[in-house]
Protein backbone atom coordinates (compact mmCIF):
# COMPACT_ATOMS: atom_id res chain seq x y z
CA UNK A 1 0.00 0.00 0.00
CA UNK A 2 1.32 3.43 -0.96
CA UNK A 3 1.60 5.93 1.87
CA UNK A 4 1.90 9.69 1.54
CA UNK A 5 5.13 11.16 2.86
CA UNK A 6 3.18 13.88 4.64
CA UNK A 7 -0.14 13.17 6.33
CA UNK A 8 -3.22 14.95 5.05
CA UNK A 9 -4.89 17.26 7.53
CA UNK A 10 -8.08 15.82 8.91
CA UNK A 11 -11.37 17.46 7.92
CA UNK A 12 -12.00 18.37 11.54
CA UNK A 13 -8.64 20.18 11.69
CA UNK A 14 -9.60 22.19 8.60
CA UNK A 15 -12.95 23.13 10.14
CA UNK A 16 -11.26 24.20 13.36
CA UNK A 17 -8.82 26.33 11.40
CA UNK A 18 -11.68 28.03 9.51
CA UNK A 19 -13.62 28.64 12.72
CA UNK A 20 -10.62 30.24 14.37
CA UNK A 21 -10.39 32.73 11.52
CA UNK A 22 -6.78 31.83 10.77
CA UNK A 23 -6.86 30.59 7.22
CA UNK A 24 -3.77 30.84 5.08
CA UNK A 25 -5.25 33.66 3.01
CA UNK A 26 -6.34 35.82 5.96
CA UNK A 27 -2.76 36.40 7.07
CA UNK A 28 -1.29 37.00 3.62
CA UNK A 29 -0.21 40.36 2.16
CA UNK A 30 -2.68 39.86 -0.72
CA UNK A 31 -5.54 39.50 1.78
CA UNK A 32 -4.43 42.65 3.61
CA UNK A 33 -4.47 44.62 0.34
CA UNK A 34 -7.86 43.19 -0.62
CA UNK A 35 -9.30 44.03 2.80
CA UNK A 36 -7.94 47.59 2.59
CA UNK A 37 -9.54 48.00 -0.85
CA UNK A 38 -12.90 46.62 0.32
CA UNK A 39 -12.92 48.86 3.40
CA UNK A 40 -12.01 51.91 1.29
CA UNK A 41 -14.95 51.28 -1.03
CA UNK A 42 -17.38 50.58 1.81
CA UNK A 43 -16.15 53.64 3.69
CA UNK A 44 -16.97 55.84 0.68
CA UNK A 45 -20.60 54.66 0.39
CA UNK A 46 -22.96 57.58 1.04
CA UNK A 47 -25.59 57.63 3.78
CA UNK A 48 -28.87 56.05 2.67
CA UNK A 49 -27.30 54.17 -0.24
CA UNK A 50 -26.17 50.55 -0.67
CA UNK A 51 -24.06 48.43 -2.96
CA UNK A 52 -23.61 44.70 -3.43
CA UNK A 53 -20.85 42.20 -2.77
CA UNK A 54 -20.87 41.49 -6.52
CA UNK A 55 -20.33 45.13 -7.51
CA UNK A 56 -17.44 45.53 -5.07
CA UNK A 57 -16.01 42.23 -6.29
CA UNK A 58 -16.26 43.36 -9.91
CA UNK A 59 -14.58 46.69 -9.07
CA UNK A 60 -11.68 44.92 -7.36
CA UNK A 61 -11.56 41.85 -9.63
CA UNK A 62 -12.21 39.49 -6.72
CA UNK A 63 -15.02 37.05 -6.04
CA UNK A 64 -18.08 38.43 -4.21
CA UNK A 65 -17.69 35.74 -1.54
CA UNK A 66 -14.29 37.24 -0.62
CA UNK A 67 -15.96 40.62 -0.09
CA UNK A 68 -18.68 38.98 2.02
CA UNK A 69 -16.04 37.11 4.07
CA UNK A 70 -14.08 40.29 4.77
CA UNK A 71 -17.20 42.13 5.93
CA UNK A 72 -18.44 39.16 7.99
CA UNK A 73 -15.15 38.89 9.86
CA UNK A 74 -14.66 42.57 10.74
CA UNK A 75 -13.57 43.21 14.29
CA UNK A 76 -15.47 45.69 16.48
CA UNK A 77 -13.13 48.56 15.62
CA UNK A 78 -13.57 48.18 11.85
CA UNK A 79 -17.30 47.49 12.22
CA UNK A 80 -17.72 50.82 14.03
CA UNK A 81 -15.44 52.64 11.56
CA UNK A 82 -16.98 51.59 8.22
CA UNK A 83 -20.65 51.35 7.19
CA UNK A 84 -20.56 47.58 6.57
CA UNK A 85 -24.36 47.48 6.75
CA UNK A 86 -24.60 49.27 3.38
CA UNK A 87 -23.39 46.16 1.51
CA UNK A 88 -26.04 43.61 0.56
CA UNK A 89 -26.21 40.50 -1.60
CA UNK A 90 -27.02 40.72 -5.29
CA UNK A 91 -30.70 41.52 -5.73
CA UNK A 92 -30.78 43.42 -2.42
CA UNK A 93 -31.07 40.42 -0.12
CA UNK A 94 -29.72 40.72 3.39
CA UNK A 95 -28.04 37.49 4.40
CA UNK A 96 -29.00 35.37 7.36
CA UNK A 97 -26.09 36.15 9.64
CA UNK A 98 -25.72 37.05 13.29
CA UNK A 99 -25.86 40.81 12.59
CA UNK A 100 -28.86 40.62 10.23
CA UNK A 101 -31.28 42.46 12.56
CA UNK A 102 -28.67 45.15 13.24
CA UNK A 103 -28.05 45.57 9.51
CA UNK A 104 -31.76 45.88 8.74
CA UNK A 105 -32.35 48.46 11.49
CA UNK A 106 -29.31 50.52 10.45
CA UNK A 107 -30.47 50.56 6.82
CA UNK A 108 -34.02 51.53 7.81
CA UNK A 109 -32.65 54.31 10.06
CA UNK A 110 -30.89 55.70 6.97
CA UNK A 111 -34.15 55.63 5.00
CA UNK A 112 -33.34 52.54 2.92
CA UNK A 113 -36.59 50.59 2.42
CA UNK A 114 -36.16 47.00 3.61
CA UNK A 115 -39.02 44.49 3.34
CA UNK A 116 -40.05 42.17 6.15
CA UNK A 117 -38.27 39.38 4.24
CA UNK A 118 -34.98 41.29 4.49
CA UNK A 119 -34.72 42.53 0.91
CA UNK A 120 -33.92 46.11 -0.05
CA UNK A 121 -37.04 47.34 -1.85
CA UNK A 122 -36.44 49.50 -4.92
CA UNK A 123 -32.79 48.53 -5.06
CA UNK A 124 -32.21 50.31 -8.36
CA UNK A 125 -33.07 53.61 -6.66
CA UNK A 126 -30.56 53.28 -3.81
CA UNK A 127 -27.70 51.21 -5.23
CA UNK A 128 -24.32 52.81 -5.91
CA UNK A 129 -22.82 51.32 -9.05
CA UNK A 130 -19.77 53.53 -9.48
CA UNK A 131 -17.55 52.66 -6.56
CA UNK A 132 -14.73 54.82 -5.25
CA UNK A 133 -11.57 53.34 -3.81
CA UNK A 134 -8.00 54.27 -3.26
CA UNK A 135 -6.71 51.06 -4.75
CA UNK A 136 -3.78 49.48 -2.97
CA UNK A 137 -2.46 48.09 -6.22
CA UNK A 138 -0.37 50.09 -8.70
CA UNK A 139 -2.01 51.30 -11.90
CA UNK A 140 -5.51 51.58 -10.49
CA UNK A 141 -7.89 54.42 -11.08
CA UNK A 142 -10.46 55.99 -8.79
CA UNK A 143 -14.16 56.27 -9.59
CA UNK A 144 -16.71 58.41 -7.79
CA UNK A 145 -19.75 57.07 -5.93
CA UNK A 146 -22.16 59.62 -7.40
CA UNK A 147 -24.10 57.49 -9.85
CA UNK A 148 -26.93 55.12 -9.16
CA UNK A 149 -28.36 52.60 -11.51
CA UNK A 150 -29.11 48.98 -11.94
CA UNK A 151 -27.55 46.62 -9.43
CA UNK A 152 -26.27 44.63 -12.39
CA UNK A 153 -24.65 47.60 -14.16
CA UNK A 154 -21.05 46.95 -15.07
CA UNK A 155 -21.43 43.23 -14.50
CA UNK A 156 -20.87 40.74 -17.27
CA UNK A 157 -24.02 38.74 -17.91
CA UNK A 158 -23.81 35.12 -16.79
CA UNK A 159 -20.12 34.86 -15.96
CA UNK A 160 -18.65 31.57 -17.12
CA UNK A 161 -17.35 29.06 -14.61
CA UNK A 162 -14.83 27.89 -17.21
CA UNK A 163 -12.20 30.16 -15.62
CA UNK A 164 -10.52 30.96 -18.93
CA UNK A 165 -10.08 27.37 -20.10
CA UNK A 166 -12.04 27.95 -23.27
CA UNK A 167 -10.22 30.99 -24.65
CA UNK A 168 -9.12 28.90 -27.65
CA UNK A 169 -12.29 27.32 -29.08
CA UNK A 170 -10.50 24.80 -31.32
CA UNK A 171 -8.69 23.10 -28.42
CA UNK A 172 -10.32 20.12 -26.76
CA UNK A 173 -9.71 19.37 -23.11
CA UNK A 174 -8.97 15.78 -22.16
Amino acid sequence: MFQHSSPRPSPSASKAKRRSGHSGMAGSPAYSLMKADVLAIVGALPYGRVTTHALIGARLSVMPRHVAYILATLDDIDRNRVPWHRVVAQGGAIGRHKRRDDQISRLRAEGVPVSAAGIVAGLDGVVVTRLAAERSRPGSRQATPDETGSANAGMEPGASRARGRFEHPGIRLK
